[in-house]
């Protein structure tokens, strides 16, 4: 019985010894691949971007780190969610990285890439506030086939809502496109 009580009251060290191994990988990574560190990173984070803060840079991630901090117990399950996500991407654009603006041709469904620059991520559509994994599916299926004629022809074809083309629009991702496949003749 004593024994027993012995080797229940310490955890096992095999355990303990992988976590810390991997530590020391994450670390490794972190320190001599950053870049494909942060994409694997927020890859695989699921929780909620703030992806308009985020491109804009180190500043505006700062500024809304510490607005959602002040809020302290008032804040919500997805601000709480949201500020974890923001206080990686403050650390990766303080070491020299940024994130890209999504790219209607570039952009991955669920991937943060990396650009040909090896200092910029270019975020995933699944990262805009309000698109879900059918869409963006759909989106990358959709561009694959053939190009976007238009934002009409974009929201038919993928069956993206009118909210989350105007957020598209905010975000300047329909820039490149017209609005309508429409020839005008005057």
């Amino acid at each position: 019985l004593s024994k027993m009580i012995f080797t229940n009251r310490y955890p096992p060290k095999a355990h303990a010894t992988a976590y810390v191994m991997m530590g020391f990988r994450v670390a490794w990574f972190k320190v001599h691949y950053p870049i494909h560190y942060y994409s694997a990173y927020f890859s695989l984070k699921k929780g909620d971007f703030d992806i308009r803060t985020m491109i804009k840079g180190y500043d505006a991630i700062k500024e809304k780190i510490s607005i959602l901090k002040e809020k302290g117990y008032e804040a919500t399950n997805k601000e709480i969610s949201t500020l974890d996500v923001l206080k990686s991407a403050l650390e990766m654009t303080a070491r020299g990285y940024k994130f890209g603006n999504i790219d209607l041709y570039k952009s991955d469904s669920f991937k943060f890439l990396i650009d040909e620059d090896n200092k910029t991520l270019i975020p995933p559509f699944i990262s805009i506030d309000g698109l879900g994994e059918v869409v963006a599916k759909k989106i990358v299926e959709e561009r694959n086939i053939k190009e976007f004629l238009s934002v009409e022809d974009l929201q038919n074809r993928a069956r993206v809502s009118q909210t989350i083309i105007n957020n598209m629009r905010v975000m300047g991702i329909l820039d490149t496109i017209p609005e309508t496949s429409q020839l005008s003749l005057f």
